[in-house]
């Protein structure tokens, strides 16, 4: 009797272990070792193909680069401002460019492209410093840069 329970038990526990390693290698890969794993998954979201999660990393970045344009014309008019409107827009011609160096398959200049438009968005933060002000846009700035260097990383993904 005693034996038939160890039994019963050890099939239970083998198959719950095999359901969660499954679960785990289905689910495991893209934001694994990615250096802010809640933005990545947030981008990656049930997509398991790497090519594919780029091109979603750059579509968000387009997007949030827009948003962030936004956010910065509401703010007091200032020279900083002006600049970080001008490298928001930078930026969205780099990621343009990254998703047309994907279709034809150049990764590394995707790679490079999305590397560029963090550098534009350093910027702004830099344009500020410089000027000894407090950047009023500092939390949607460096969102921007921790979104490229997800999207930077998916990008190494790709084979």
């Amino acid at each position: 009797m005693a034996f038939k329970d160890y039994t019963f038990f050890s099939c239970v526990f083998l198959a719950t272990a095999v359901i969660l390693l499954i679960g785990q290698a289905h689910g495991a890969g893209l934001c694994d070792e990615s250096p802010n794993q809640q933005i990545c998954h947030s981008i990656v979201y049930n997509r398991t193909d790497p090519r594919e999660a780029s091109i979603a990393a750059v579509h968000k970045l387009v997007y949030q680069s827009k948003v962030a344009k936004v956010v910065a014309q509401r703010q007091n008019k200032s020279t900083e401002i002006d600049d970080c409107k001008s490298k928001f827009d930078s930026s969205v011609g780099y990621l343009k460019y990254s998703l047309y160096a994907m279709s034809v398959g150049d990764y590394r200049t995707l790679r490079s492209y999305i590397i560029q438009a963090r550098i534009a968005y350093m910027g702004c933060e830099r344009g500020f410093r410089i000027a000894g002000k407090p950047n009023p846009i500092a939390k949607t700035t460096k969102f921007l840069v921790d979104m490229t260097y997800v999207g930077a990383y998916l990008a190494t993904l790709i084979k």
